[in-house]
C-alpha cells in the first residue's frame, strides 16, 4: 500500500515526461510528482553504507526538503523504519524511435566467438545474444527451457525471454515467427528459429505487474546449446538477495558484473520513451546496480538477459529495463517468471537430454 501510494501520485502526475530542471521553482513546484520507484535497501549518506534497511524513495530529482511544503515532502521515517531519498532517472522498456538500439561495443581481445558475434546470425543457438519477434527491434535470449504444462510435448525446447522482446507488448499472437538476430541486427524470415508460444500479459491501466515474460517454441531443426555466452550452463534458481553479487550477459553490453540494490522494488516502468504517458507499475522486482568496472548494468537491447549469481550457476532474475544511461536495470525475480509461464529452465542435473 506504501508503494502504490506514492506510486500513484508519480503515475497520476506524469512522472517519466518530467526531468532534471535547473529551475528552484519548476523543481518545487512538482514535487509531489517525483517519485516513480520505491523498494527496500540500505541508507547510503556521505559514501557509507547503513547496516539497517531503509524504505528508500526514488526521485527524478532530490530537492532539499527546507524548499519543499511540508504536505508533500516524503516522510523521514515510516513505523519507525529510516527512508532515503535517492535521485535516480526512470526506467522504460524501449529506446527512443529516432535513437534505436545501441551499437555493441568493439569487442575485447578476451571475448568469446558468441560474445563477438552477439548481433549476428549464430548455430547453435546459445542465451545471451540477439534474438526477437518479427516485428521487434531486438532483444536477447535468456535461457532454455521446457513446459510444465501436462498437455504440452516434455521433449519441446523453449527460449525464455520479455514479453517486450517476444511479443511486441501484447500485441503478438501464438505462432508469430521469432527471428535470430533481431530484425534491427539483419534477422530476416530466414532466420525463424522459433513460434511465440504464451505470454504474460502486460496491464498498462494502472493494474500492477510482476514480469514481463514469453516464451517461444524452437524449431525442430535449429542447434541449440544450454549455455549462455560468457557463462555456461545454469544449473539452478536461486532468490536474488540484496547484495548479491550477479552477472548478464546481453545483447548490446555483452557481459556485465553488478549488485543486487534492492530486492523488493517496486516502480513505474515507461513502455516506450516517447509515450511517456504509457506505463507499467511493477512490484516485487530486483533493482540490479553495476559493479564500478562497468559503466552499465545494461542498455537497450539486453532485455531478456537472464541474471545470473556471479559465483554461482544459479538464476536469479530475468532483465527487462532500465534507464537509457545503464546506471541500474530492473529484473524479475525468476522464480517468478517461471512459475507464472509454467516452465522450467534447462539444467544439466534435471533434464536427460543435457549432456
Amino acid at each position: 500500500m506504501l508503494s502504490e501510494y506514492f506510486l500513484g501520485l508519480g503515475r497520476r502526475n506524469g512522472v517519466l515526461a518530467t526531468s532534471k530542471t535547473f529551475r528552484v521553482d519548476d523543481a518545487v513546484a512538482r514535487a509531489n510528482r517525483n517519485v516513480h520507484a520505491v523498494g527496500i535497501g540500505r541508507k547510503r549518506a556521505g559514501g557509507t553504507v547503513d547496516a539497517a534497511l531503509a524504505v528508500r524513495f526514488y526521485v527524478v530529482q532530490k530537492i532539499a526538503p527546507s524548499l519543499i511544503a511540508p504536505q508533500d515532502r516524503l516522510p523521514a521515517s515510516l513505523d519507525g523504519i529510516p527512508t532515503d531519498v535517492i535521485e535516480s532517472s526512470p526506467a522504460f522498456l524501449l529506446p527512443r524511435a529516432r535513437a534505436g538500439l545501441p551499437a555493441a561495443p568493439a569487442a575485447a581481445p578476451g571475448d568469446p566467438p558468441c560474445s563477438r558475434d552477439r548481433l549476428a546470425r549464430q548455430r547453435p543457438l546459445v542465451a545471451g545474444i540477439s534474438v526477437a519477434h518479427h516485428a521487434v527491434t531486438a532483444g536477447t535470449l535468456g535461457y532454455f527451457c521446457r513446459s510444465l504444462r501436462p498437455a504440452d510435448d516434455p521433449g519441446l525446447i523453449y527460449i525464455l525471454s520479455n514479453n517486450h522482446v517476444l511479443a511486441n507488448v501484447n500485441q503478438g499472437a501464438p505462432g508469430d515467427a521469432v527471428y535470430q538476430p533481431g530484425p534491427a541486427d539483419g534477422g530476416l524470415a530466414g532466420d525463424r528459429i522459433a513460434a511465440l508460444a504464451r505470454f504474460v500479459p502486460i496491464d498498462l491501466s494502472g493494474g500492477s505487474n510482476g514480469v514481463d515474460a514469453a516464451v517461444a517454441a524452437l524449431m525442430p531443426a535449429v542447434d541449440w546449446t544450454p549455455e549462455i555466452c560468457t557463462i555456461g550452463a545454469i544449473a539452478r534458481t536461486a532468490r536474488g538477495a540484496e547484495g548479491l553479487a550477479v552477472r548478464k550477459h546481453g545483447r548490446t553490453t555483452g557481459y556485465t558484473e553488478g549488485t543486487i540494490a534492492d530486492e523488493s522494488y517496486d516502480a513505474i516502468v515507461g513502455m516506450d520513451h516517447n509515450h511517456p504517458q504509457v506505463v507499467g507499475l511493477f512490484k516485487n522486482q530486483l533493482r540490479v546496480e553495476p559493479s564500478p568496472s562497468y559503466p552499465a548494468i545494461g542498455l537497450a537491447g539486453d532485455s531478456g538477459s537472464l541474471v545470473v549469481n556471479r559465483n554461482e550457476p544459479e538464476a536469479v532474475g530475468l532483465y527487462f529495463a532500465g534507464p537509457p544511461d545503464g546506471s541500474y536495470g530492473i529484473a524479475n525475480p525468476i522464480d517468478a517468471v517461471l512459475s507464472s509461464l509454467e516452465v522450467a529452465l534447462v539444467t544439466p542435473a534435471g533434464d536427460p537430454h543435457v549432456a
